[in-house]
């Protein structure tokens, strides 16, 4: 989404690049052993290794804002840009190879990371009656600080006004003096660091194996679908009723257990396809024909 909003172009591979870097957050922390891929190599050619866990994720953000700017810069600006099929076809392609690699390197073998936020059976507040655990309001936190700086950034600064310039119409940004081919590099990296954070945040609760945030990212889409693509406060209210819908479901309607939760959050996005399908709070767009 974030990619959609800077540069107008979806990218379906965030959650493969955000799952390869949360796999860098994991080397760097560990000790070496021969158990996972590259923490011999780490421990050979990086300084004070293994990191602490903060330290590993700032690595993990890196890596993502690297791996990012990579693919725009030698996959994605190979295609047509007039051409959005292609665009998403690449991504399709970019999605399979580094599932592909991290696969290869790490293992289909599920493993565990640790939390950014204390995670104890005694960690968490009480709140009128139920119990908020640190590790979730931590995540949701750090979340909705990110969503506010971001929306800040593309809203009252310079390379905001350039992405949304770039994002409306390339060749009228070209000629006022947009450099817009580093301003789509910019927005991949951004979104894969922004992405890389994601993978840390989430793979405590749902475990870090290559295909983790395959179902993030379609229940993240629908979540994106529903607010608004463009939105960054539409997406945020979208993943609130995604989350909140799927947990009452499955609560209190017995045969809508976890099995149907994918198929009916895919439902969800083909009827706001159908009927709206810039979201709740998208902008519209008058096509000229």
């Amino acid at each position: 989404m974030i990619v959609y909003r800077a540069t107008g172009m979806l990218n379906v591979a965030q959650g493969e690049m955000a799952t390869a870097s949360a796999y860098v957050a994991l080397v760097l922390s560990t000790p070496a052993t021969p158990a996972l891929a590259g923490t011999g190599l780490v421990a050979a050619i990086v300084p004070f290794s293994p990191w602490p866990l903060w330290a590993s994720v700032i690595g993990a953000i890196v890596a993502g804002g690297l791996i990012g700017a990579a693919t725009e810069r030698f996959v994605i600006r190979r295609v047509s840009e007039r051409s959005g099929f292609a665009v998403v076809s690449m991504t399709v392609g970019v999605l399979l190879v580094i599932n592909g690699l991290t696969e290869y390197i790490w293992r289909p073998v599920t493993r565990g990371f640790k939390p950014l936020f204390p995670n104890t059976p005694e960690s968490f507040v009480n709140v009128f009656g139920a119990r908020l655990r640190f590790q979730a309001v931590g995540v949701m936190v750090t979340i909705v600080t990110v969503l506010v700086v971001l929306a800040l950034v593309l809203k009252y600064t310079k390379l905001g006004l350039a992405f949304r310039a770039v994002s409306c119409n390339r060749a009228s940004s070209l000629l006022v003096g947009i450099r817009s081919g580093q301003i789509m590099t910019v927005g991949w990296a951004l979104a894969g660091a922004i992405g890389g954070l994601a993978a840390c945040l989430v793979a405590p609760t749902v475990l870090l194996e290559p295909s983790m945030m395959v179902r993030v990212l379609i229940f993240s889409l629908v979540a994106a679908t529903l607010g608004g693509l463009d939105s960054l406060g539409g997406a945020l209210v979208g993943g609130l009723l995604i989350g909140i819908s799927q947990t009452m479901i499955a609560g209190y309607i017995g045969f809508m257990g976890s099995e149907l939760s994918l198929p009916g959050a895919l439902l969800v996005m083909v009827i706001v396809l159908m009927f709206r399908p810039t979201g709740l709070f998208g902008t519209r767009r008058i096509e000229r024909v």
